[in-house]
C-alpha cells in the first residue's frame, strides 16, 4: 500500500503531468469544436454543457469534497466499504441529476430543439458518474490511476471528436462524444479501484457511513458558487442569443483552461490539509497561485487578438474582446478555490453560507445589468466583479 503520510514529490508531479496534459488536450477539443461547430453552434452546445455541468457540480461537488477529507484518513481495509457506501450515495445523485436534466431538456426545447437534444446527451452522462472516484484517489494518493484518468479520457474524447464531429450539423455527435469519455474513465477507476482493494476487502467490515449533514451543506455552498460561474453563459444566451453566446463561450473556455492549469492542485492539497491542519501548507500553495493567476491573466491580456486570430474562424470576431473582459478572472479563482478548501478543511462551512449568498446575489445581479447593457462583453466583466467580491470573502473566513 502507499504511505499517504507524504505524498512523494515524483508522484505529485506524476499527478501534476496528467492534469497538464489532459488540460492541453481539453483546450485542443474546445478550438476544434468551436472551429466545427461555428459561434451560434458553440453557442448552443457551450449552454447545454453550462447546464448540465452546474447540475453536476452543484449537486457531486459537496459529496467530492467529502470524499477527498474522508478518505485521507483511511486505512487500507476501510477503503472498500466506504466506497460501497460512497456509491450508494452518488447513485441517488445521479438518478436526481438525470431527472433534472431531462425535465430542463423538455423546457428548452420548445425554443431551441438543438439545445434540448444536446442537454439530454449531456445527461446521460450522469449515469457512470455514480462511479466517479477521483476525489477519493486524491485522498488516497495513489497517483498513476489519476493521470491515466485524465489522459485516457481526453484521448477517447479527442478520437470521437475527429471521427464524428466535420462541421455544423454534427452538433449532437460531439455532446454523445463527451459523455461517452465520461463513462470510459469513471469505468477504468471503478476497475483500477475494485482490483486493488475490492477484491480482497474483508466482507465482515461495516462499511463506514457518510454523515450526510455536513454534504448537504458542502452541497448547498458548491451549487452557489458553480451559479455564479455558470450564470453569465446562460444570461447571454437567454438574452443575447447563440452569437453572442459562442462568443462568451471561447473566452469562457480559453480562460478556464488557463485557470486550471494555474491551479493543478487544488485538491491534492485538500487531502495535505486534511491531516496537518495548519498553515504551512495552504501558505506555500497560495503565493504560487497568486503568481501563475496574475502570469497567465497579463499573457491572455496583451495577447487576446493574437490568439483569436490564430486559432479562431473569422465568425468569432469580437470574442478577443471578450477575452480581454474577463481575463483578470485567472489571477482570483485558483486563490479564491485554496481559500474554499481551506474554509472547508476548518470547518467555518457554516460561517461561509451567508457572505456566500451576498457575493453570488451580488454577481448574478452585476453580471445580469451587464449583460442585458453589453452582451457578451459585459457578461465577462460581470463574472470578473463577482468573482472579486466572492474570492475576497474566502480570503477573509481562511484566515
Amino acid at each position: 500500500m502507499n504511505n499517504r503520510s507524504h505524498w512523494p514529490l515524483s508522484e505529485l508531479a506524476f499527478v501534476w503531468g496528467g492534469n497538464i496534459l489532459s488540460k492541453v488536450m481539453m483546450f485542443v477539443a474546445t478550438i476544434y469544436l468551436a472551429n466545427k461547430l461555428e459561434v451560434e453552434g458553440f453557442g448552443i452546445f457551450s449552454t447545454a454543457f453550462a447546464i448540465t455541468n452546474y447540475i453536476s457540480l452543484a449537486l457531486f461537488t459537496g459529496v467530492d469534497t467529502l470524499t477527498t477529507r474522508e478518505s485521507a484518513k483511511l486505512s487500507p481495509e476501510t477503503v472498500w466499504p466506504f466506497s460501497k457506501e460512497l456509491f450508494h450515495v452518488r447513485r441517488k445523485l445521479a438518478n436526481l441529476a438525470v431527472i433534472l436534466t431531462a425535465l430542463i431538456a423538455l423546457y428548452l426545447g420548445k425554443g431551441s430543439r438543438d439545445c434540448g437534444l444536446a442537454l439530454i446527451l449531456f445527461g446521460l452522462g450522469f449515469i457512470p458518474l455514480q462511479f466517479y472516484t477521483v476525489n477519493l484517489f486524491y485522498g488516497l494518493e495513489w497517483s498513476w490511476p489519476i493521470a491515466v484518468y485524465f489522459v485516457g479520457g481526453r484521448l477517447v474524447y479527442l478520437a470521437l471528436l475527429f471521427a464524428f464531429v466535420r462541421g455544423t450539423g454534427n452538433l449532437m455527435a460531439a455532446a454523445g462524444a463527451f459523455t461517452s469519455a465520461i463513462a470510459v474513465e469513471n469505468i477504468f477507476l471503478f476497475i483500477c479501484l475494485f482490483l486493488r482493494y475490492g477484491k480482497r476487502a474483508d466482507r465482515s467490515i461495516t462499511s463506514p457511513k457518510i454523515d450526510l449533514k455536513p454534504v448537504l451543506l458542502l452541497t448547498l455552498l458548491s451549487a452557489l458558487i458553480m451559479l455564479h460561474e455558470n450564470a453569465p453563459q446562460l444570461l447571454v444566451f437567454f438574452l443575447k442569443g447563440d452569437r453572442e453566446a459562442g462568443l462568451y463561450a471561447s473566452s469562457f473556455r480559453l480562460i478556464y483552461t488557463a485557470v486550471t492549469l494555474a491551479n493543478l492542485g487544488g485538491f491534492v492539497f485538500l487531502a495535505r490539509f486534511s491531516r496537518e491542519r495548519g498553515e504551512g501548507t495552504y501558505k506555500l500553495a497560495l503565493l504560487p497561485a497568486i503568481i501563475l493567476g496574475l502570469v497567465f491573466s497579463f499573457a491572455g491580456y496583451f495577447c487576446a487578438d493574437l490568439i483569436y486570430s490564430l486559432l479562431l474562424k473569422q465568425s468569432y470576431v469580437g470574442g478577443a474582446l471578450v477575452l480581454k473582459a474577463g481575463i483578470f478572472q485567472m489571477a482570483l479563482v485558483p486563490v479564491r478555490v485554496l481559500a474554499w478548501q481551506r474554509v472547508i478543511v476548518k470547518e467555518k462551512a457554516k460561517s461561509a453560507l451567508l457572505p456566500l449568498v451576498l457575493g453570488v446575489l451580488f454577481s448574478i445581479g452585476i453580471s445580469t445589468y451587464m449583460t442585458y447593457a453589453f452582451g457578451a462583453v459585459g457578461a465577462a466583466k460581470g463574472l470578473f466583479c463577482g468573482e472579486a467580491v466572492i474570492t475576497a470573502a474566502m480570503l477573509f473566513l481562511a484566515k
